[in-house]
């Protein structure tokens, strides 16, 4: 008979000696430093050049077929549909709301049955944003809003959890903000110049002007969709991608990551999931998604009615065109941010810069009246960079101190599901009979959550760099006075787990 000795992570048998299960020697990170470099590089290398791209179009796609409304708004769809004054709020108010109540179940199903699920969540939304070419009423607007949702509840969090599968810790902000940030810019910016290329095409059959937005970018997004089932990566555990010792080296990484894990699967329980949700790390940054949601969202569906209050005369495939480059510059300047959180290991400055130029850009608005237009869409600029600054970081920043995997897989749904509540509020913020006052309300209101996003950053950062003194002090040992297989499912909680803020 064996009993554990916490403090070595070894057997000690009734005889006194030590004895210890090459899987004991894996999972208690006893072989933490026998990962070969070169191997690890070469492994990286590879799973960038597989899984980034893949993963980055699927997201594109999402993205696209999420902000077309905006663009289909500006083209005359409230006209045609015959919405009321709050309809086109209401009905994307309604997406969101179903997004974020979905998102979490649709993460632990992922966990269940596998990746297989975000191939039909993409074909499932292309089909409704391709049906939406064919509304003729407020219902059908309503509908689809409800549909959409639903659909796209999965390939976010399906995303997120595969990521942590595949790459560690430190390493997850910038592949994060690949996908976001390549998708975001490209689908706003590609989203502005396909929606001009489309209202100038005339008729498709017998569809025309905004319907076309819907239609033609719905039957790609199908068609990739369809693609995916074939090529859409699975576990490392049984990747086909991967060699057998690519695969090892994949499941070890997964290992050494994180202290004492004993599986790298293990069973979803009620505890687990509660502490999922309610780890101060991942409160404070579902808060920071939330202000960053309230920004991102509202500018990715209004941005076009916004640029429209500053150039009133600008015919509408200008408008598109000027969408263009505001998304172009935000992509690439946040890029650069998540790239240095992963070069310096650190988040919360780059989420402060974010949180800063948030600021400045909603001050802009506030405090110039419409004759300052090149000051204004100089501000969009600002606004659109901080907040896609903080949408990979901050998920990055919550992923980066996940652990075990039951964790992982939630967290990406938590902190975006939970930030769907910025979402709603966004698409409350940008109200038509505030137009007159160039958005006065919204960007006021904008500008005190940036400011709460700030004051957020900093408390989360306090509170992470005492946490790890406390460990490194032995203040958490206590943690380890447990059974075998409560120490296992510590994860984020084990006294040799850093925190990275």
């Amino acid at each position: 008979m064996s009993a554990l000795d916490p403090t070595t992570t070894r057997h000690r048998t009734t005889t006194g000696s030590e004895s210890v299960h090459p899987k004991d020697e894996l999972a208690y990170g006893i072989a933490a430093h026998d990962i070969d470099p070169i191997a690890e590089q070469k492994l990286r290398r590879k799973l960038d050049m597989r899984i980034l791209p893949i993963v980055t179009i699927c997201y594109l796609f999402l993205f696209l077929d999420r902000g077309n409304v905006g663009n289909a708004r500006s083209a005359g769809l409230v006209e045609d549909l015959g919405l009321h004054t709050y309809d086109f709020n209401i009905g994307t108010s309604l997406f969101y709301v179903c997004y974020l109540l979905f998102e979490i179940p649709f993460a632990l199903l992922i966990k269940r049955v596998g990746f297989m699920l975000v191939p039909f969540s993409i074909i499932a939304f292309g089909l409704v944003t391709t049906f939406s070419a064919f509304m003729h009423n407020r219902t059908g607007f309503f509908l689809t809003r409800v549909i959409l949702g639903i659909s796209e509840a999965v390939t976010m969090p399906g995303i997120s959890y595969l990521l942590t599968r595949y790459y560690r810790r430190h390493e997850l902000t910038s592949r994060v903000g690949c996908f976001m940030l390549v998708a975001a810019a490209c689908g706003g910016g590609f989203g502005g110049l396909l929606a001009a290329g489309l209202l100038r095409v005339g008729r498709i059959g017998s569809r025309r002007g905004w319907n076309n937005i819907f239609l033609v970018e719905g039957i790609i997004t199908v068609g990739w969709g369809i693609l995916m089932i074939w090529l859409f990566p699975t576990d490392p555990e049984n990747s086909k991608m991967l060699n057998e010792e690519e695969r090892a080296l994949a499941i070890r990484r997964m290992y050494v990551d994180q202290p004492s894990i004993g599986t790298t699967k293990e069973k979803a329980t009620k505890k687990l999931v509660k502490r999922g949700v309610f780890s101060v790390t991942t409160i404070a940054c579902s808060w920071i998604c939330i202000v960053d949601n309230l920004s991102v969202q509202g500018l990715g569906i209004f941005l076009p009615s916004i640029l429209r209050v500053n150039y009133p005369e600008a015919s509408t495939i200008r408008i598109q065109l000027l969408v263009v480059p505001v998304y172009a510059v935000a992509g690439v300047v946040s890029l650069i941010c998540t790239i240095g959180c992963v070069r310096y290991r650190i988040h919360w400055p780059f989420c402060l810069f974010g949180g800063v130029l948030t600021i400045i850009g909603y001050s802009i608005w506030i405090t110039t009246d419409s004759t300052f237009t090149k000051a204004r869409y100089a501000a969009c600029f600002l606004n659109l960079t901080g907040g896609l600054i903080n949408g990979p970081v901050v998920i990055g920043w919550a992923a980066a101190n996940s652990s075990p995997d039951t964790i992982r897989a939630m967290v990406g749904a938590v902190t975006t599901g939970i930030g769907g509540i910025g979402s709603i509020a966004g698409v409350w913020a940008y109200v038509a009979t505030d137009a007159h006052t160039g958005y006065h309300k919204g960007n006021s209101f904008n500008l005190a959550m940036a400011a709460s996003l700030v004051v957020c950053c900093l408390t989360l950062l306090g509170w992470q760099v005492r946490e790890n003194r406390v460990r490194e002090k032995g203040g958490r040992d206590y943690r380890l006075e447990r059974e075998r297989e409560e120490v296992e499912v510590l994860g984020s909680l084990h006294p040799r787990f850093k925190l990275i803020h």
